[in-house]
């Protein structure tokens, strides 16, 4: 999209990184993958794929052994801690008034309240090549995505050539019987209620030492 502005933020989400097993790595991660998102424009009718612009989290591609959770096991795994990249860009998107082509929860709650960096719900877990993060564009106008880690703290926008308003999110969530489930609503510019998902997550959480 050669001369278009994109001078309108829509959005902005910032998380905090939080420290964990394999910090070193994660952050390596976590920076590398934040890079090669940063800029990625999505014209009206595209769509955003994770793993396209993403790629293979390979050694040889510059990925580190970050923290990874897989059937309730923590482990390290070369490109571990994507999953931060993944949701963030996820929340920012759905506020931007994205759609979801592809997005999978994690299958249970990975940490404690005092623990989290976003709410539960919003969450896009990334598993190369079988589970991608898809965001398509029905917007009439284009948008680029920003992403910037500083220090301990991550972030994703979304900017236009023109001023869009956000969209917001309700997050409804009941605790039941070992289970927490999760609806997320969004809010179209008329007002009107859209259910975007609704997420079961195992609890507790596990150990994540």
């Amino acid at each position: 999209m050669e001369g278009a502005g994109f001078d309108h933020q829509v959005v902005e989400v910032v998380q905090e990184i939080k420290p964990t097993g394999f910090l070193e790595g994660k952050l390596a991660n976590i920076r590398l993958g934040a890079a090669l998102l940063d800029g990625v424009v999505v014209a009206p009718g595209e769509t955003f794929s994770f793993w396209k612009l993403v790629g293979a989290p390979t050694a040889a591609g510059g990925f580190e052994i970050g923290r990874s959770i897989r059937g309730g096991i923590v482990a390290g795994e070369v490109g571990g801690g994507l999953c931060q990249v993944s949701g963030i860009a996820y929340e920012a998107g759905l506020r931007a008034g994205l759609a979801v082509v592809e997005r999978h929860p994690h299958s249970r709650d990975l940490y404690a309240e005092e623990d989290r960096f976003t709410p539960l719900g919003l969450d896009a877990t990334v598993v190369w090549p079988n589970k991608d993060l898809r965001l398509a564009n029905p917007l009439a106008v284009p948008v680029r995505f920003r992403f910037a880690v500083r220090g301990m703290t991550i972030s994703a926008s979304v900017c236009t050539p023109s001023l869009l308003p956000a969209a917001p999110l309700e997050i409804q969530r009941t605790d039941h019987d070992g289970w927490r489930t999760v609806r997320i609503v969004r809010r179209t510019p008329a007002g009107e209620a859209e259910a975007i998902s609704d997420d079961n997550y195992a609890a507790p959480p596990i150990d994540l030492c």
